[in-house]
Parts: structure tokens; C-alpha cells; sequence
């Protein structure tokens, strides 16, 4: 017996036995955070901690969790963070995690989730943070435009282009953008510059040069920027830095 309110959070690794937690499963509804990454375990397990009513964060990184296994989180209704890095999720199984209500934080790096699959993204009403694979092109950020409830957004080493950040920059709501290892250029910072709620700003490995960090300038928002590994010159940053003095800029 696990005494009251002495754990939040609960994390099992390895092979974990189906009567782990059936054998506590009563034990267990104080818990709010359930991490099972890179643990093995067989549906038996999902379905006890389906049960687990205060859940709001469950982490399954490299952890054998597929589409047939979203449908037995359906009844966690407080559900606000899920990590589902390296997975074998797939469009289907996003759309059947578009039935949590409380579903803020998404994190899909490293899964087959394609543009066709983030249709279902617009049913995620409290989806806040949303942390995309690399397969995802400029195709799927015309799923985003209108999530204007968007906070922070990871588009790291997504095949996402200049094109693309036309829709990124309908996302008025956005305060964190990582755009780290795309093929973007000058020519998105156009777009990107019009976002007047930006705080921070990600652009390593990216293609910009000192003439694109120059559309940033009244940015007033923008409180911190990485450009490592990209061709912008000391100059160039110092010269934003004039005009943004409350900006941190890496890579100066």
C-alpha cells in the first residue's frame, strides 16, 4: 500500500509484468504523472493506467505504444502532456488522441506522423505546445494556420521551407519557434517578423545571413535568438542587438 499523497509520479522501466499495476491499480488514482519510457509492457498496462483519473502527464518515449493503443487513453479526462518520441504512432492513432479534452502538450519527434495525419491537430482545442517529426513539410503547416491557441512550436529538421512559414506566421498566439536544421532562408524571416508575440527564436543550421536577422528589428518581443551555425556575421548580430538590447542573441 502506497501511502496518501506522498507520490506524484510514478516511473517503471524494463520489462514491466501485467500485475504490476493490476495487482495496485486501486493504488494508484492519486498519481498524475506515469512514465513508461523504454519500458516493455503489454496492453494490460494501458488499460489499468487508462484508469488512473488524475493522470495529466504520461511519457512513453521508445516505448512499444501504437494507434490501437490510443484508444485505451480516451478516458483520461485531465490528460494535458504526453510524449510520444519514437513511437510507432501514426495518423490514426492522432486522431484518436484528438479525443482528449485536456490534451495541451504533444510531443510526436521521431514517429511516422505525416502532413495528412495533422488534420486532426484543429480538434486539440487546448493544444498549446506542439513538438513535430521530421516528415512534416510546408504541406502540413496549412493544418496549423488557424490554431491560433499555439504557444510554442518545434518544427526542428521538418521539411518545412520558406513557403511554409507563411502559415507559421498566422500563429499570432506563438511564443516559442524552433526552426533548428530546416532549409529556411532570408526570405521566411519576412513572414516570421510579423509573429509580435515571439519571445524566442531558434534558427540554427538554417540557411538566414545577415540580410534576413535585419527583418527582425521590430521584433520588440523577441527576448531571445540562436543563429549558430548559420552565415550571419558578428556585425550583423551586433547590429540587431542595437536595436533589440533586451534580446539574448547566441552566436555573437
Amino acid at each position: 500500500m502506497i501511502p496518501d499523497n506522498k507520490l506524484i509520479g510514478l516511473a517503471l522501466s524494463g520489462h514491466v509484468p501485467d500485475e504490476t499495476l493490476e495487482e495496485s491499480a486501486a493504488d494508484l488514482d492519486f498519481f498524475t504523472s506515469l512514465d513508461l519510457s523504454t519500458a516493455h509492457y503489454s496492453e494490460r498496462i494501458l488499460k489499468v493506467a487508462s484508469g488512473m483519473s488524475k493522470l495529466e502527464e504520461l511519457r512513453l518515449d521508445f516505448a512499444p505504444f501504437s494507434d490501437s493503443h490510443a484508444l485505451r487513453l480516451h478516458g483520461l479526462e485531465r490528460l494535458a502532456t504526453i510524449w510520444l518520441l519514437h513511437t510507432s504512432i501514426t495518423n490514426k492513432g492522432l486522431k484518436h488522441l484528438a479525443a482528449l479534452p485536456s490534451l495541451s502538450t504533444l510531443v510526436l519527434k521521431k514517429t511516422e506522423i505525416t502532413d495528412g495525419g495533422l488534420i486532426h491537430l484543429k480538434e486539440m482545442k487546448s493544444l498549446t505546445t506542439l513538438l513535430l517529426p521530421s516528415g512534416i513539410s510546408d504541406q502540413g503547416l496549412d493544418e496549423l494556420k488557424e490554431m491560433a491557441q499555439l504557444h510554442h512550436l518545434d518544427l526542428s529538421s521538418c521539411a518545412v521551407t520558406d513557403s511554409g512559414m507563411r502559415y507559421v506566421a498566422a500563429l499570432n498566439g506563438l511564443r516559442t519557434l524552433y526552426l533548428t536544421d530546416t532549409r529556411i532562408t532570408d526570405a521566411a524571416l519576412e513572414d516570421l517578423a510579423r509573429l509580435a508575440n515571439l519571445e524566442a527564436l531558434y534558427l540554427v543550421g538554417t540557411g538566414v545571413t545577415d540580410k534576413g536577422i535585419n527583418l527582425l528589428d521590430s521584433m520588440k518581443s523577441l527576448t531571445f535568438l540562436d543563429a549558430r551555425d548559420t552565415a550571419c556575421t558578428e556585425i550583423g548580430l551586433a547590429r540587431l542587438k542595437s536595436s533589440l538590447p533586451a534580446c539574448d542573441i547566441v552566436g555573437l
